[in-house]
């Protein structure tokens, strides 16, 4: 991108967007329309009324984007809600993230609470500190763990909704997967591991699958 030109909102304002190099909001802000950048922030509670696309983006507080987003990289402390997709190369959150369409990525690693139509990604590790749903996972490694009795998880208890360290999900599929504290409708995978806390309808697996005693499995099925 070859434009220097910034877009800066410091304390309260709102600006329309565009292509510019840099965008950040600092305190409160919201930019109309699509923004197009090199370098996004939001230091506060910002808002897109429109698409992003960043080769960087971060948000520390609280986000709110109305369109898709494309970001190579893209860091989240706080709470994030994308009305699109959101597709990137590395994306890394810590806190509260909902995507209403669907994530592709090569690197997903998330902690807390979870709401996405569908994931997929090379790379995924997921730790529940919440409820946390979402609709279809695919990726070659799957990591699913629970984290209870850290600062995240008491102030997720103070933010309304459902709470508990669970996971619900439709399916499940990956070359290797982990999963604890999930609930699922199907799994297929190649080796399969399933922790405690679990309640899966059918798993099928291909080289081996271990069961933790304290999760509940329909079926399953060698293929």
């Amino acid at each position: 991108m070859e434009t220097t030109r910034k877009l800066i909102i410091t304390g309260i304002g709102k600006s329309y967007g565009g292509d510019v190099h840099t965008a950040k909001i600092e305190g409160l802000g919201k930019i109309e329309g699509d923004i197009h950048c090199y370098e996004f922030q939001i230091n506060g509670r910002g808002e897109v009324q429109g698409s992003l696309r960043a080769a960087t983006a971060s948000v520390n507080g609280m986000g709110n984007i109305r369109g898709d987003v494309r970001a190579n990289k893209f860091n989240l402390e706080g709470k994030l809600t994308i009305d699109g997709n959101l597709t990137g190369e590395q994306l890394r959150m810590n806190g509260m993230v909902t995507v209403k369409g669907n994530c592709e990525t090569e690197t997903f690693e998330a902690n807390g609470r979870m709401d996405i139509g569908m994931l997929n990604a090379g790379q995924i590790k997921l730790t529940l500190q919440g409820s946390s749903h979402i609709n279809e996972i695919g990726g070659e490694e799957i990591q699913i763990r629970k984290q209870p009795g850290s600062i995240l998880e008491k102030w997720l208890k103070s933010v309304p909704g459902p709470f508990g360290n669970k996971l619900n999900a439709g399916i499940i599929e990956g070359d290797n997967i982990y999963l604890e504290h999930t609930i699922a409708d199907v799994v297929r995978g190649g080796d399969v591991k399933i922790g405690p806390g679990c309640t899966i309808g059918s798993v099928e697996y291909k080289q081996s699958l271990d069961v933790h005693g304290s999760s509940k499995i329909i079926k399953s099925a060698k293929r």
